[in-house]
């Protein structure tokens, strides 16, 4: 997970062209931008985790954008297939990702709700996973 955090964090943004349809289980949560800052078009990622591989598998991995023009900003993504997410939110020049309280990337399983992302200036994430 270590190696995938160092290139999505030299990326500076991850948008997977991966869409998926059917009702079934997701995430929802919220998007916080920096003080001064808007969530207005902010993609949020849900990537379905392979552990074997250390990456993403793109066609059950799924996004949405969101369309908040505020600071903060809800975000829903459905119909996923069971099994481990990785949950990352990305705008211009920011990046944030679903951590614990330690900053760490948290593995989830759908359905969860409550999900909060901070994002932070892109440039900062050459430490994650260091």
């Amino acid at each position: 997970m270590k190696q995938l955090l160092r290139l999505v964090g030299s990326l500076g943004l991850l948008v997977l062209g991966a869409c998926g349809g059917g009702a079934g289980s997701g995430f929802s949560g919220t998007v916080t931008a920096p003080a001064g800052m808007s969530v207005e078009n902010t993609t949020v990622v849900a990537c379905f985790y392979v552990a074997a591989i250390d990456d993403c598998d793109e066609s059950k991995s799924k996004e949405t954008v969101i369309r908040a023009t505020g600071r903060s900003g809800g975000f829903s993504i459905d119909g996923l297939a069971p099994g481990d997410y990785l949950i990352f939110a990305a705008k211009a020049g920011l990046f944030g990702f679903y951590a614990d309280a330690q900053g760490e990337p948290i593995l989830v399983k759908p359905p969860r709700s409550g999900i909060n992302i901070q994002l932070e200036a892109a440039t900062s994430l050459g430490q994650v996973g260091q």
